[in-house]
């Protein structure tokens, strides 16, 4: 899939493994620019309709108010599952604690960025992150 998963772990210190893998999982992900790029999903309402999603995308923003000048971001815990499966196996004893990690530290990065680009645009984030197909199509075409 990604070249990088056959990449070579490095060697950890004993107890240290788990969570440098974490780093560098948390690291790959939000370096990727279109993968950690969040999408505005204006039909979610609520946490249990973000369980339909499937594995697209992994960061979304839904429940946007603008009177009140708030949002919700979420993870998708899906898509991390399966991205991060290639590093961890489901079976290891740290995979829950590594993606619980992930989802976390992946979520208040993402909320921070997002809040600072509020903050230079005056845009709120169903307009700044709006999904437009006719759009990623052109970009595969």
């Amino acid at each position: 899939m990604f070249g990088f998963f056959k990449k070579k772990k490095p060697d950890a210190a004993p107890g240290q493994g788990s969570r440098l893998t974490a780093q560098q999982f948390i690291a790959l992900t939000l370096s990727d620019e279109k993968l950690s790029m969040p999408v505005y999903l204006p039909g979610i309402r609520s946490e249990a309709e973000c369980d339909e999603l499937g594995l697209w995308p992994l960061i979304y923003i839904w429940n946007v108010d603008r009177a009140a000048g708030t949002f919700s971001l979420s993870v998708n815990g899906k898509a991390i599952a399966h991205l991060l499966e290639p590093f961890v196996p489901r079976e290891d004893p740290a995979y829950v604690e590594i993606r619980d990690e992930a989802m976390k530290v992946i979520a208040e990065a993402s909320t921070q960025s997002v809040l600072a680009t509020i903050e230079k645009t005056g845009l709120m984030p169903d307009v700044l992150f709006a999904y437009h197909a006719e759009d990623v199509q052109q970009e595969q075409g």
